[in-house]
């Protein structure tokens, strides 16, 4: 497995195609942070919201690595479709990992923050950030070539799911009813829109981000399920 996740990783190097979500990360990390002082959890409200879409962009990026004549003679060299995606998987969740506490340590190594972030604000900011990536990357894979045909569908596909979203945080009201059944971004938001004093932050806050974590694990779930499928059909 070790073998196979390097392979994938130096490819995926070699490919150059991390580069323009990565400078979009860095340019509007910094950007955000040039003006201080700044509020803790807007600050990293804004920047997990980021994270999200531009995971998207990653997860996309390194699932299409290879071309697919590439991709069949990797899988017939690894343990089969099962290890040639979760490391795939595990490579997109590595980044997200990285630049979650990228997110969350620059402001505070810059000083950016009108006020001393506890150890909660630092708790509460990695796991905004890692939580939204995971889902991020659950949701973008379903739009891969392994289950969509076009490729120009699967850009859109992906884009229109992680705004949709976020889209659905503005009219939670609206769908209360059914408000589960979409990718719980809100939950996040919600935690982050807090004051910073974390007066408003409930004793049991990380239960939130574990139905996140929950619901990703579920979409990945699903991705197989639908390659199995596919497959067969």
């Amino acid at each position: 497995m070790m073998s196979l996740l390097h392979y994938q990783l130096i490819n995926y190097l070699r490919t150059y195609k991390y580069i323009p979500p990565f400078f979009i990360f860095i340019l509007c990390t910094v950007v955000n942070y040039a003006f201080v002082p700044n509020p803790i959890l807007d600050s990293y409200s804004f920047t997990s919201t980021l994270l999200f879409l531009l995971m998207g962009w990653f997860t996309v990026t390194i699932f299409h690595a290879e071309d697919e004549g590439q991709k069949v003679i990797t899988i017939l060299h690894s343990k089969g479709e099962k290890a040639y995606f979760g490391a795939l998987y595990l490579i997109c969740m590595a980044i997200g990992f990285c630049l979650s506490w990228v997110s969350v340590m620059y402001p505070i190594l810059i000083d950016a923050f009108g006020e001393k972030p506890r150890t909660l604000h630092i708790v509460l900011g990695f796991l905004a950030h890692f939580s939204l990536s995971i889902l991020a990357i659950g949701l973008s894979a379903l739009f891969t070539r392994e289950l969509v045909k076009n490729k120009q569908n699967s850009w859109w596909g992906v884009l229109s799911i992680l705004i949709i979203s976020i889209a659905i945080v503005s009219l939670k009201h609206e769908v209360k009813g059914f408000i589960w059944l979409f990718p719980p971004v809100h939950l996040s938001l919600e935690m982050m829109s807090s004051d910073d004093s974390l007066r408003a932050i409930p004793a049991i806050f990380y239960w939130q981000f574990i139905w996140i974590f929950i619901y990703s694990l579920l979409l990945i779930r699903l991705f197989f399920f639908m390659l199995n499928r596919k497959k067969k059909i």
